[in-house]
């Protein structure tokens, strides 16, 4: 299909839409097959100009997309990996992503490198050699800040399943970062208390949000029953 054809206004006057309806509405107003229609779905939700919504639902963006610029080191970091592990899957969040959403800024960066489970020590080995004195293998809380320096490297698991980011694979949705910030062993330690009511605000005031993403995540993680109930309690639907 060579070029986008445009959303016609049956579908943007809809609050969300099933995967039906985007194919009945794009059907009567286009000369366009069924499979061709699935295809341009798809790839509308690749490029972020349309996105899930909930179970089977979709939506026009009503929100920002999330994208973050990451730090120069995190780059270097990401591209190290790249270099020395070809095809590998991993993902970059550092904490630096939250300063957008906190009222008081964290004063040290930290770059976590979650991943694939079988090469976790093999990477953690090859970081340790290109950044000696930087980096971590899972550390425990009181590890972590008894030997933190700017921009530490923690390297962890990536859980399967893990949604892959928007631009480039190996950037951090905004869905696993806010599981992360309530879920993870260190990252929750290392967030204040204070400032998450106001990360969880900012993101789903500001962005577009998955739910379903963000649960199935946290169900990969072990945590699906410890994430629906911090949605619960700061008054965020999570869609049945």
């Amino acid at each position: 299909m060579s070029e986008m054809r445009q959303i016609p206004h049956s579908l943007k006057e809809m609050d969300s839409f099933s995967r039906q309806e985007y194919t009945d509405a794009m059907a009567s107003n286009y000369s366009m097959t069924g499979p061709q229609i699935a295809y341009d779905l798809n790839k509308r939700l690749d490029q972020g100009s349309i996105v899930r919504v909930g179970w089977g639902r979709y939506s026009l963006p009503k929100k920002r997309i999330y994208r973050y610029q990451y730090s120069e080191s995190a780059i270097d970091v990401v591209n190290t990996i790249s270099d020395d592990f070809d095809g590998l899957d991993f993902q970059v969040f550092e904490l630096r992503q939250l300063n957008r959403f906190m009222n008081h800024q964290m004063a040290h960066n930290t770059i976590f490198v979650a991943i694939e489970n079988d090469l976790v020590d093999y990477v953690f080995e090859s970081l340790w050699k290109t950044y000696p004195g930087r980096v971590m293998l899972k550390p425990k809380a009181d590890q972590y800040y008894r030997y933190r320096q700017d921009d530490e490297i923690v390297v962890g698991r990536l859980p399967s399943e893990t949604p892959k980011g928007i631009d480039e694979p190996w950037m951090s949705r905004l869905e696993k970062i806010l599981v992360d910030v309530f879920t993870d062993k260190l990252v929750s330690r290392i967030v204040p208390d204070g400032e998450k009511e106001a990360i969880i605000d900012g993101a789903f005031s500001d962005y577009m949000l998955d739910e379903n993403t963000m649960i199935r995540y946290a169900k990969r993680k072990g945590a699906e029953k410890k994430m629906q109930k911090v949605l619960t309690e700061y008054g965020k639907a999570v869609a049945p």
